[in-house]
């Protein structure tokens, strides 16, 4: 019988965060579907690294700054896992808006050397709740352990609540988000809305290559990725949700789920509920929805409630 005494389930940001801030490190179990899961606002990829390895991570400067009087936020950030790098001058109207880097200045993606060969990739089916344990249930076994950190997607999360019994297709799945667009540099207006800018040369870049390695610092674009400050709030029951579109990569859209719930129960809440040796780490545990980056402020939800 192969057995943990503690397992992560998700191989992105989150999963690294939650791993690198642990003092035993725990086994890791990563999808090896290599697949876009899309359905309704839920846009996610479904392999190693997740999001994080498509579109690297924006970082909200004036946010990060804020959370770096946490002792804790700012220990894991002081380990240099990653960089915090500008990609906009310093007197530039974005320069709020920076970007994680590795030691290389290269945008930072996850790599399977930062788990330490704990790193197994294999898909996980269902989970079953025993007396003394958890069982994990993959397509050619189970493993056990006594905790377990959930660091999915929020998709693939209630997906694996589905698959295991927890929801039911008649549940209702709650969120915020916002909407994500394109403008034009001169039709912006920065009191009411987020804008990373998209120099041209780079939207090449993704077309030619998929995704960037690296920023050049700017001041300034011609288009704009906007993300509108109004909250719209959705509700949608489960099997309605479930219903995915086969989807290709989208490298210029994200949508940022917050406030994640399972008939009105917050999804940290909901799955405490059923173990207080689970938690779960994803977008959807941010209780307000954020224009723009939320990276730092999923960084922070881990740091203080893992």
């Amino acid at each position: 019988m192969n057995k943990f005494n503690n397992l992560i389930v998700g191989s992105g940001i989150s999963a690294l965060v939650v791993y690198k801030n642990s003092s035993r490190k725990p086994q890791i179990f990563t999808s090896d579907k290599d697949q876009i899961l899309r359905s309704k606002n839920f846009y996610e990829y479904d392999f190693f690294g997740g999001n994080t390895n498509i579109w690297g991570g924006y970082i909200n400067l004036k946010r990060h700054n804020k959370f770096l009087k946490s002792g804790k936020y700012k220990k894991l950030f002081n380990k240099k896992i990653f960089l915090v790098r500008k990609i906009f001058h310093e007197h530039s109207k974005f320069s709020n808006t920076q970007c994680l880097f590795n030691s290389k200045n290269e945008i930072f993606r996850v790599d399977n050397s930062f788990f330490d060969k704990k790193l197994i990739k294999k898909k996980i089916n269902r989970i079953i709740l025993n007396k003394k344990n958890i069982e994990i249930v993959t397509e050619s076994n189970s493993v056990f352990t006594n905790q377990l950190s959930l660091c999915i997607g929020n998709l693939s999360l209630i997906k694996l609540l589905y698959d295991s019994g927890w929801v039911d297709r008649n549940d209702i799945i709650s969120f915020d988000d916002g909407k994500c667009s394109y403008v034009l540099n001169f039709l912006i207006n920065q009191k009411s809305n987020y804008y990373i800018p998209m120099p041209l040369v780079e939207i090449i870049e993704k077309l030619l290559f998929k995704k960037s390695k690296t920023y050049k610092v700017i001041n300034n674009s011609f288009i704009l990725q906007k993300f509108s400050n109004s909250v719209n709030k959705h509700e949608i029951n489960c099997e309605e949700l479930l219903k995915m579109n086969s989807s290709k990569i989208r490298y210029y859209l994200s949508n940022h789920i917050a406030n994640l719930r399972i008939n009105n129960i917050p999804i940290r809440k909901f799955i405490k509920h059923k173990s207080k040796k689970i938690n779960v780490f994803c977008s959807g545990t941010v209780k307000k929805y954020l224009p723009g980056p939320i990276i730092q402020d999923l960084i922070f939800d881990i740091i203080i409630n893992q």
